[in-house]
């Protein structure tokens, strides 16, 4: 006789984020955790496993069992970015795992010091023409997803920045702004909000594929600019290890697109700067696809 499968989920989900407590991300997940454990009617934990630029976590998610309790917390830059960096990496791209969802984008911004004689972005790349390499921008990290924009940006707009990654991340990133040790900052939106709102800080661009002008105070900077650039984003999402079942990925997708819609996860979202992109499992799939190849075009491989 066949066996009557019992229903799922009948236990403990665990989500892996690959962030440290306390980090954007780990804010997020255990925000999408709690709203996940009332929709499927299970506790849902966040089990963290931070380092090596989010690839220890990653590694953690493709090797747990593909039976829909081990979920994990997707981020493009282990997924997308690392795997060009690290040939030792067990996976090789998104498509060794299972895209559950896609939830957004931090886009990349530039600010300059609250009394630079900037005012405007386009005032700022044009004296970054007249002047190759000189005019510095700070980034939280060397080959993080903001120096690789930029490194993007330079190529479509024909300009040469110094590029200037600081190891302490971007909060050491923001202060030298300030002090103007260098003439400008790209991080994300909401690691800036506070200086721009004291006005130590001036924003000028948001990097983002938007039919808006503006967002949050920072001129719009993407496609419409630059056509066919489809700018690096900084992106996150729902994975699985690859080869969770349908119907247990149908579940999860749901679930998925229902928080999506939640006021309390939108308004954390909106809190940490992201643009908000609901994927379901297959543009999830296909954004990480894409992720793939057009950061290893702007690394050169």
């Amino acid at each position: 006789a066949v066996l009557a499968q019992t229903a799922y989920p009948s236990k403990d989900i665990a989500i892996i984020v690959p962030y440290s407590p306390g980090a954007s991300g780990d804010l997020l997940a255990r925000q999408y955790a709690e709203l996940l454990s009332k929709k499927l009617g299970v506790t849902v934990v966040v089990d963290n496993a931070p380092g090596g630029s989010g690839t220890i976590g990653t590694v953690k998610i493709f090797g747990s069992a593909p039976d829909g309790y081990t979920l994990g917390y997707g981020h493009n830059s282990p997924l997308a970015i690392q795997p060009h960096k690290n040939a030792g990496l067990p996976y090789k791209n998104g498509d060794d795992f299972t895209a559950i969802g896609g939830i957004g984008h931090q886009a990349g911004t530039v600010s300059v010091n609250g009394a630079s004689e900037w005012q405007t972005f386009a005032e700022f790349v044009a004296a970054a023409k007249a002047k190759p390499g000189e005019i510095s921008i700070a980034v939280g990290g060397a080959g993080n997803v903001k120096d690789l924009q930029l490194q993007q940006f330079q190529k479509a707009s024909g300009v040469e920045f110094n590029i200037v990654p600081f190891a302490g991340g971007g909060a050491e990133a923001v202060v030298s702004a300030m002090g103007n040790i260098v003439d400008a900052v790209s991080v994300n939106p909401s690691s800036v909000a506070g200086q721009i709102a004291s006005g130590d800080l001036r924003p000028l661009a948001i990097f983002a594929n938007s039919t808006e002008d503006m967002i949050d105070g920072f001129k719009v900077v993407g496609d419409k600019d630059y056509p066919g650039m489809q700018f690096l984003q900084d992106s996150s999402g729902i994975i699985a290890p690859k080869g969770v079942p349908a119907d247990i990925v149908a579940i999860l997708d749901a679930a998925h697109q229902s928080i999506m819609q939640d006021p309390a996860f939108i308004e954390v979202l909106k809190r940490d700067g992201y643009i908000i992109d609901p994927a379901n499992a297959a543009e999830y799939r296909d954004q990480l696809m894409a992720d793939f190849a057009n950061f290893g075009e702007v690394l050169g491989k």
